[in-house]
């Protein structure tokens, strides 16, 4: 079997590896931060140093397992946006800035996500041994970065908003509308970079517009266009991968015949 035959089949796992990534971005980090951290209610940014080292400590361990859990989830999420920038790769172009807009700002934003998890390993691998107050700036870089970055996710689904609005297959890869649901999510996430001036409220860290429903919808986000996504590739790959095997298939029957003497 040559490399050319083999390639669907290659290419149909790692394109469904890709879409099903964004799935398991999204468990993996609800394992981690819900389950094991308990991270949900989120904690108040306004708590006492004191109470947050206590807080802490008596989740050692879970902490610890949910950080893994998350780091490895946000890992995955730069192979999401990988797998909507291939599939929307035909709409741009000879020059694909939307899809390097995609890419690059994929990249950044998984390795800004994957600090937030890190900082909270941090903070329990040595809790107790240090001043409390250290151990609450370290809290509260964990939490800003986890909350505060927004531009760098706002310009990723901008990129991809615009490159799905501009997609004219028969059939396109995702419906329009997900394309206003990637325009609102990224005005959603807005808010979040105000949580710098608030400790209580519903601009804090803790707080129904600085967290709770810019969250809802990065996740909605996710999982929407990770269904799309599977729909897709598994529609568009079926043929190629059936007449792959076929291929596969009818060489060894020649390469038999060819192979053995007459009579056997």
């Amino acid at each position: 079997m040559t490399t050319d035959q083999a390639d669907p089949a290659v290419n149909r796992t790692a394109r469904l590896a890709c879409a099903w990534s964004g799935v398991a971005c999204t468990v993996l980090f609800a394992i981690g931060f819900v389950a094991f951290a308990r991270f949900l209610p989120f904690p108040s940014p306004g708590i006492p140093a004191e109470q947050v080292v206590a807080e802490l400590a008596g989740n050692k361990f879970g902490i610890r397992v949910g950080v893994i859990f998350m780091i490895i989830g946000f890992g995955l999420f730069a192979t999401f946006v990988c797998g909507v920038a291939l599939e929307l790769r035909h709409t741009d172009g000879r020059y694909p800035a939307l899809t390097y807009v995609q890419l690059v700002c994929g990249g950044a934003s998984a390795a800004i996500l994957a600090l937030s998890p890190m900082f909270f390993g941090i903070m329990v691998y040595r809790v107790g041994e240090i001043p409390v107050h250290v151990t609450q700036a370290l809290y509260d870089i964990a939490w800003f970065c986890f909350v505060m970055p927004y531009p760098v996710f706002s310009l990723l689904l901008l990129a991809q908003g615009g490159a799905i609005l501009r997609d004219t297959a028969t059939p396109v890869v995702f419906p329009r509308w997900a394309g206003f649901l990637c325009f609102a999510t990224a005005a959603e996430l807005i808010p979040t970079g105000f949580i710098i001036f608030f400790r209580e409220g519903p601009l804090a860290w803790n707080g129904i517009i600085g967290l709770g429903i810019p969250m809802i919808f990065f996740f909605s986000w996710i999982m929407v266009l990770s269904y799309y996504l599977i729909r897709h590739v598994t529609r568009d790959t079926r043929p190629s991968a059936r007449s792959s095997i076929l291929r596969w298939r009818g060489d060894l029957a020649v390469e038999d015949l060819a192979g053995r003497p007459l009579g056997q």
